[in-house]
């Protein structure tokens, strides 16, 4: 399941389908699938609820709730794509919404297609800078066997970019069907490589493989200080 060398870079070259910018030009996905509303008498408690004064950066996907600035995608310089190829013939998965979630009122389905690997997430085509910001909050959720290991990649660089990877598996997540709300500090990623000064991605996920019809469910994505 531990995708191949050069992942990061597959990836990019096999972009085929950008998705934001739907939905009256909010520049988020355009979620479809929507499932029912929970039973009036689930419980629901949000893991860490934004609160005045403190500083939280949302990147405009995976995140509802409050924030102090946001990085805004507007499919010219700044976008969210699901990855594919010509030698996929599709795009690697498809995106919906659920009202399973751990913030405000729906998190985003990733449901696999079969294809030989699956990916997606944040581009941006001039670097930012994200050195002010420390830590990267993200929850999954999944006890689907295709999502019991896959990778959290950063992009980094001028021209053409390159990559960090982490394991969500090494910041508490587990394949058990529960919600897990993972804690990553960006210096971990620095230690690996990556210029915080010069962030062309903060967020794309992938592996190889999969099994169509597998789901993961992603909520709560952003960055703090």
């Amino acid at each position: 399941m531990r995708p191949p060398r050069g992942y990061a870079r597959t990836l990019l070259a096999c972009l085929v389908v950008l998705v934001c910018g739907c939905g009256g030009g909010s520049g988020n996905p355009d979620y479809s699938d929507h499932e029912g509303l929970p039973p009036p008498d689930q419980k629901f408690e949000e893991p860490d609820p934004f609160q005045l004064g403190k500083d939280r950066l949302s990147v405009d996907v995976f995140y509802e709730g409050g924030r102090t600035e946001t990085i805004k995608i507007n499919g010219f310089r700044t976008h969210y794509f699901i990855f594919g190829g010509p030698e996929l013939g599709r795009e690697s998965f498809a995106q919906g919404i659920s009202h399973d979630r751990l913030e405000a009122e729906e998190s985003a389905k990733v449901t696999l297609v079969g294809t030989a690997f699956w990916g997606g997430g944040i581009v941006w085509d001039e670097p930012i800078d994200l050195s002010e910001w420390k830590k990267l909050f993200v929850s999954f959720k999944s006890s689907d066997r295709s999502f019991a290991r896959f990778d959290l990649t950063l992009l980094y660089g001028d021209g053409d970019p390159r990559s960090v990877t982490l394991a969500p598996t090494n910041y508490g997540y587990v394949n058990d069907g529960q919600w897990h709300f993972l804690e990553i500090p960006l210096q971990d990623a620095i230690d690996r490589g990556l210029d915080p000064t010069q962030v062309r991605s903060p967020f794309i996920i992938g592996a190889s493989g999969g099994l169509a019809g597998d789901e993961l469910l992603i909520d709560n994505l952003y960055l703090t200080k």
